[in-house]
């Protein structure tokens, strides 16, 4: 239970599952024990851009009628949500690691996928892009 390693890899395995929540708690245990343990932040903020990223299928196979623009909307809106919850764990993960190459292109990544351009171009300026 006091093993960040273990307790990091038991959150690979429900990734790789597609078990997002019980990936997700064991990375914050990992993060518990050891707050500046990169993969674990890393792969934190990826189960939220997964999840989000799932929500794309569903929102591209809906059709055009009201119902179904509503209902893109608010799986949007989901999808938006996850992808910003996976930014602020790697803005807070930037605090103690400004020059970490891996948290700031995914944290650029999120920002691009969101549309953020602001936040897009400010992390490509830290990135020396």
């Amino acid at each position: 239970p006091d093993n960040p390693d273990l307790l990091y890899n038991i959150g690979v395995i429900n990734m790789e599952q597609g078990n997002l929540q019980d990936a997700r708690d064991a990375y914050k245990k990992t993060l518990a024990i050891d707050p500046g343990y990169i993969n674990a932040l890393l792969n934190l903020s990826t189960t939220y851009v997964n999840e989000g990223n799932g929500l794309i299928d569903e929102m591209n196979a809906l059709g055009n009628s009201k119902a179904d623009i509503a209902k893109y909307d608010e799986l949007k809106e989901k999808k938006d949500s996850l992808f910003r919850e996976g930014a602020t764990v790697l803005e807070d993960a930037l605090q103690s690691n400004p020059d970490n190459e891996s948290i700031l292109t995914q944290l650029k990544n999120i920002y691009g996928a969101l549309g953020d351009n602001e936040n897009f171009m400010r992390i490509k300026k830290l990135l020396g892009e």
